[in-house]
């Protein structure tokens, strides 16, 4: 019927996988290419995780275009849309993202794909807390921003003066929360990994796990995938 608004949108916001272009801080351990590499495995571990939440409606937000045969390749395989990311920092293209999704959506969710720890449950609690009243959902990230946020309706000052890519992101998110009075909840805190000290627990992490690509463990190693 018209006017009947889907329930959950799931934005997945990610870089096309091109070397020297992702990862950065990860290419002096592992060099331009295993780092672009390491960025395709977590965006395909994290795709796999939205499509076994009860979420249907995912759309994978890309950057600088969505025209890049991986990013390709995964809409087709995990059955989701792929729409370009508009110009502005990084507040300003989730701005837009939320903004846009709920238009037709009663609520949203948004992750990044560097987040091995993230899990279908995770993005199931988090539909059901906005479901249930609370207003901004949070999950924290261990070097202080975040990896996951969603809305019922959207919110300017949560994504405009803030110090994208520094350690006051999170900091300054609840401060913003608690100036406008909104109802919370936050996540369990979780790993994103964006530096070469997060190598050797994504190596232990991904060890665990039957997936296809690994990061070598040992130091003399770090910096080769098998």
């Amino acid at each position: 019927m018209p006017g009947i608004k889907a329930q959950t949108a799931l934005l997945i916001f990610a870089k096309a996988p091109v070397p020297g272009q992702v990862k950065t801080r990860l290419i002096p351990a592992l060099g331009a290419t295993r780092a672009a590499e390491i960025h395709s495995e977590l965006l395909r571990q994290t795709l796999a995780t939205a499509r076994r939440s009860s979420i249907r409606d995912l759309t994978l937000c890309c950057a600088p275009d969505a025209r890049h045969p991986t990013l390709l390749e995964y809409a087709e395989r995990f059955s989701l849309r792929l729409e370009e990311q508009v110009d502005g920092d990084l507040g300003e293209r989730m701005r837009f993202a939320f903004e846009q999704a709920l238009q037709d959506h009663r609520q949203a969710l948004l992750i990044g794909s560097d987040c091995a720890e993230l899990t279908e449950f995770d993005l199931d609690l988090a539909q059901r807390k906005l479901a249930e009243g609370c207003e901004v959902v949070l999950g924290p990230a261990h070097d202080c921003g975040y990896y996951l946020i969603g809305m019922k309706s959207p919110r300017r000052q949560l994504f405009t003066g803030i110090d994208w890519g520094t350690d006051r992101v999170l900091a300054e998110t609840r401060k913003r929360i608690a100036q406008l009075n909104l109802k919370p909840f936050e996540l369990p805190a979780r790993r994103d990994i964006d530096r070469p000290e997060d190598l050797e627990w994504l190596s232990r992490h991904w060890a665990r796990q039957p997936l296809p690509v690994r990061v070598a463990s040992s130091p003399q190693a770090q910096g080769r995938i098998s």
